[in-house]
């Protein structure tokens, strides 16, 4: 490639090379220095030894080296695996390894816990001269030779559990296999239009990069040359006050987020001017009623959007905001090149308003998981994924969801796999059994509700399982919640029942997700 792809970084360096791409506290981030630092990391990257087709893990908190560092990785060519920053150091070395990534770039504020792991390739940011790895900053004076040229999409390896509790990467797209090119144009130019960004849209990021909203608003951005303001960690006031200072026009929340912003004092709601807004969009995690109605009364009747979407499926249906009130609790309609079934066990088609099982065919469906053999028709037929969530489609086609299969837990728009806690668990030698289930909470949505079954004679406390699991969990999954039990319920083939043990803490809820 020796001209730039429209909407990415080399293109703006040269069209807008002054203007703001990132904003970060005080510091800002030009499309010309972007570019100029890319191409200094990318071919540092390239002395490593990093080549086309290798993968990096990439482990960061929100900041601008993160947008160079990728950008680096596209230059050359190699996709970025997404590790989240709150996984312990062994949790986040396995899926290094499972991904056969040839190393990990990281913003740790402290990178020496890696000198224990054998990583290959370690980049780290803000750390002394003399520590592990390679420095960032040292990276920034490799002289370039000739620039680079990266394409717009990056390519993303996510890492999902599943039911199993064993993290799982879903690969990147192969452009290069997609049978229906017109399909795949056509559901990109759906995705691209929810929400409507303007032409150089001021955005607010207030997502992770470890998911695929983050990079995907982000990229949303830059392919339209506008400017993404970032804030990590997240404060429901500092990010009005963002919003009011750089006159934001789009944000991408999930649903937590937009309830602390509910819950601040009326005289704090009414310090900052939100007039700016064009669009909010949120997903990830159910949204409630209630928290819709009071946005569109706040921020106007056409600025709330709501998306659906999975690792394995990409994203699935949006609602759009003149459906926000007249269809409630619904999420929404198909993205063009989607289609959407309920199916009950035997792969049947229900009809609108049967509740069973959701499964979507969309142009991003993946055959199988990265390393893997390919999914069965358990989980995938004639090109549909059953997605694991529960729901019914009306008779105008909108998609509602009700309940979940499987079990895993969203927590403030974070996926946390019930079967890797109580893995971890049971190797407490005072516990027998564990079953972990997400219980309703407020902020989040859902928390780790733990029941323990101990071994005779022992007495185990809420404090030593929680010292327990120090070190072996990231303390966002760590249940917030425990009961002691004789034993758990069990149907005849020993399976463990929990929509038993669910069912006292979502009694009177209309979603039980």
């Amino acid at each position: 490639m020796t001209e730039p792809e429209h909407g990415t970084p080399e293109y703006w360096a040269k069209a807008r090379p002054d203007a703001a791409a990132v904003i970060c506290g005080d510091q800002v981030l030009t499309y010309g220095e972007w570019n100029e630092k890319a191409d200094r990391v990318a071919e540092g990257l390239a002395a490593l030894g990093l080549e086309p087709g290798d993968r990096l893990g990439m482990r960061f908190r929100l900041g601008i080296e993160w947008f160079v560092i990728q950008r680096a990785l596209q230059k050359l060519g190699v996709a970025q695996v997404a590790v989240n920053w709150k996984l312990t150091a062994d949790e986040a070395a396995y899926i290094v390894e499972d991904s056969q990534a040839k190393g990990l770039a990281c913003n740790d504020t402290d990178a020496s816990a890696w000198a224990r792991h054998d990583l290959g390739v370690l980049v780290t940011v803000g750390q002394p001269a003399g520590g592990v790895g390679v420095r960032y900053e040292d990276l920034l004076d490799t002289p370039v030779s000739t620039p680079r040229f990266g394409p717009l999409m990056p390519a993303l390896v996510l890492y999902t559990s599943g039911t199993t509790g064993a993290p799982r990467g879903v690969p990147p797209v192969d452009r290069s296999k997609v049978k229906d090119l017109d399909r795949m144009l056509r559901y990109g130019a759906s995705l691209g239009s929810v929400p409507p960004y303007p032409d150089q849209p001021v955005t607010l990021l207030t997502l992770p990069t470890h998911h695929g909203a983050g990079p995907g608003v982000a990229t949303a951005a830059c392919a339209r040359g506008g400017t993404v303001v970032l804030l990590d960690p997240y404060d429901a006031q500092k990010a009005l006050e963002l919003i009011d200072k750089h006159k934001v026009q789009v944000w991408t929340a999930v649903p937590t987020m937009l309830l602390r912003i509910q819950n601040l004092p009326a005289q704090i709601l009414d310090r900052y001017d939100l007039s700016s807004i064009t669009a909010v969009s949120t997903g990830a995690a159910p949204v409630p009623q209630s928290l819709k109605e009071w946005l569109v009364e706040r921020l106007g009747e056409g600025v709330l959007w709501e998306a659906y979407g999975a690792s394995e499926a990409g994203m699935i249906s949006y609602t759009a905001p003149e459906y926000q009130l007249s269809k409630p609790g619904t999420s929404g309609i198909p993205y063009d090149g989607v289609q959407i079934a309920i199916v009950d066990e035997s792969w049947n088609r229900l009809p609108a308003g049967r509740t069973g099982e959701i499964a979507v065919n969309t142009p991003v469906v993946l055959s199988g998981y990265l390393g893997r053999d390919e999914l069965g028709e358990d989980t995938i037929k004639d090109g549909f994924y059953r997605t694991g969530d529960v729901g019914h489609l009306d008779e105008d086609g909108f998609l509602y969801i009700t309940d979940r299969i499987k079990d895993m837990i969203v927590a403030g728009g974070v996926n946390i796999y019930p079967a890797e806690i109580e893995k971890a668990l049971v190797q407490h030698p005072a516990v027998i059994d564990a079953a972990v289930i997400g219980i309703p909470q407020d902020d989040f949505g859902e928390q780790p509700m733990a029941f323990i079954v101990a071994a005779p004679d022992a007495a185990p406390t809420e404090a030593d399982l929680l010292a327990f699991l120090e070190g072996r969990l990231a303390p966002y999954k760590r249940p917030r919640r425990f009961e002691f039990v004789d034993e758990l319920p069990v149907n005849a083939t020993g399976k463990v029942l929990k929509n038993e043990l669910r069912a006292p803490y979502w009694k009177d809820r209309e979603r039980r997700v």
